[in-house]
């Protein structure tokens, strides 16, 4: 009979028992600190609004006949960001083209200050998008300064440095897409070091 109460009350006990959440790993935070340097740094600071970010990556894809590779279409062949050490360069490239068609997780990207938010990559204007267009996606998006589709990050070897690639659209001709590397300055965040304009849809 004891034997049977112990046994009652472990199997309640199992019953009743939820695993703790699983914590989001070193490296969502790491590419999380890296999508807010990013986003904030260049964009909430220069135009002073709401950026909205789509939730998932910069599309990969390219369906004409002249599309080249993507590392080229991304501005990576150059090594441009290199400080001297090309391996360390071509592993961070590399590791940004494995991770590319990965999903875009931005799970706590806008709880920094409520400048950024998270917005469904279908309700982001498309290049050939009218005024029309854009007076819709602002009214539904906070007056957002514009949409920011975002690679993955591709990270050294020693994880001190960091490489981007980011499709930035504002207006009818209004945008850009830039090749951005990043150091880190701490365990939690990370400054700009350098930029490469990969094409450009002029000013508005």
């Amino acid at each position: 009979m004891h034997r049977r109460r112990i046994l009652l009350v472990a199997l309640i006990a199992g019953c009743t028992h939820r695993p703790p959440e699983t914590a989001p790993s070193v490296a969502v935070h790491r590419t999380l600190a890296v999508y807010r340097a990013i986003a904030e740094s260049i964009y909430v600071n220069t135009t002073g609004r709401v950026v909205a970010v789509a939730s998932a990556p910069l599309d990969t894809t390219c369906t004409g006949s002249d599309c080249q590779p993507l590392a080229s279409r991304w501005g990576l062949d150059l090594l441009w960001w290199a400080r001297g050490d090309t391996s360390s360069a071509r592993a961070a490239r590399d590791d940004l083209l494995a991770r590319s068609a990965n999903p875009l997780s931005l799970r706590g990207l806008a709880l920094s200050g409520g400048m950024l938010l998270e917005t469904d990559p279908g309700d982001v204007p498309p290049l050939d998008a009218d005024v029309s267009e854009w007076i819709r996606f602002r009214s539904t998006h906070a007056d957002a300064a514009g949409a920011l589709r975002i690679s993955p990050v591709g990270f050294s070897p020693s994880g001190h440095s960091a490489i981007a690639v980011v499709d930035w659209r504002c207006g009818p001709t209004c945008g850009h897409t830039l090749g951005v590397s990043l150091t880190a300055t701490s365990d939690s965040t990370w400054s700009i070091s350098e930029m490469l304009l990969i094409s450009s849809r002029g000013t508005k």
